[in-house]
């Protein structure tokens, strides 16, 4: 079975409060990389077939970053993300296989959830699957309407919920697998009957359970996983989650982070057995870091080769490379 992927990355994000004319959302950065970067890393291992990405405000900058490993469709017209992924039809549509949609501003979800996704699909014999999860405050999301039977019948979006629905706690996380074929087929017969006056892909689900197709959910299991990104402050919050995340992964990989709270690593540095990371330290980029080396306090790296055994104390550096042995600081510089 091919499988492929649709990111939507089209939006504004206009609680950013940028400016900037040329910067989407999903362009901001978390730890040196950009959201949507995160979501295509996220993808990457599942064995896909071809990976879309729809882009619109500052789609110029957005193609850019993901133009290396994704094809790029433009949305010019903001009408929602069935609209976006309609955009997507001159490359997907009529081809057999399984669909995944994510949205580019989820950078916290991983490889193992996307694909336990594709699996529940698979193993479930679904259309269409939903992650979703549980919340107490589900205020803002889209409920997940299912009935006695336990059989999805729609996701009714915030705006439009009665308030029997705005009780239910189980929420659309906003990812999806369906039938490749299919998805295009029914895109066709979305309207913009609603109060935002847009083309909700959610309806989508509605169409296929009125249709007898099987539409079914997979709860993700941890809930930190769904955050998107929609203002600075989410994007801070974010940052931290994926600060967490990345120290812990070289502290377990026998790194030694004196304050973890405090050092930040990007997700695509490497570092040796034994290194000792002191605080307010900051390594970004491709960085590589040999081993049995004592990098801090108050350094900063950025795309830099390190060998074994080096110590830097409060240095800066980008794009260089620096020799085994070496000893550099405090305050340096190096050009």
């Amino acid at each position: 079975m091919e499988r492929y992927a649709i990111i939507l990355a089209a939006g504004k994000g206009t609680r950013m409060k940028t400016h900037s004319e040329d910067i989407s959302k999903v362009s901001f950065p978390i730890l040196g990389k950009p959201l949507v970067r995160y979501v295509l890393d996220a993808l990457k291992p599942l064995g896909l077939s071809k990976i879309v990405t729809v882009v619109g405000h500052g789609g110029e900058h957005a193609k850019k970053i993901v133009e290396d490993s994704s094809e790029v469709v433009w949305q010019h017209v903001q009408k929602g993300a069935g609209h976006a992924v309609m955009q997507a039809a001159p490359v997907l549509a009529g081809k057999e296989g399984e669909t995944i949609i994510c949205c580019g501003d989820t950078p916290m979800l991983t490889p193992e959830t996307l694909g336990a996704l594709f699996e529940a699909h698979e193993k479930n014999g679904n259309e269409m699957t939903v992650l979703t999860f549980i919340t107490d405050a589900p205020h803002g999301y889209g409920r997940i309407v299912k009935d006695s039977k336990g059989n999805i019948l729609k996701i009714q979006e915030q705006r439009d919920c009665s308030p029997e629905e705005e009780l239910i706690t189980e929420v659309n996380a906003g990812a999806y697998v369906i039938d490749n074929k299919k998805l295009f087929e029914y895109l066709d017969k979305l309207t913009p009957n609603n109060a935002a006056g847009e083309y909700y892909l959610t309806d989508i689900l509605g169409l296929f359970a009125s249709d007898g197709l099987k539409v079914g959910s997979f709860s993700v299991s941890d809930v930190e996983e769904t955050l998107g990104i929609n203002d600075r402050n989410q994007l801070s919050v974010g940052g931290k989650i994926l600060q967490k995340r990345i120290n812990k992964k070289h502290m377990l990989n026998g790194i030694t982070i004196v304050d973890p709270d405090n050092t930040y690593i990007g997700p695509d540095v490497e570092i040796g057995n034994d290194c000792e990371i002191l605080p307010n330290t900051i390594i970004l980029g491709h960085s590589k870091i040999g081993e049995c080396g004592r990098i801090g306090p108050n350094t900063y790296l950025e795309d830099c080769e390190v060998g074994n055994d080096v110590v830097l104390d409060n240095v800066k550096a980008v794009g260089k490379t620096i020799e085994d042995g070496v000893k550099a600081g405090p305050f340096v510089e190096i050009k």
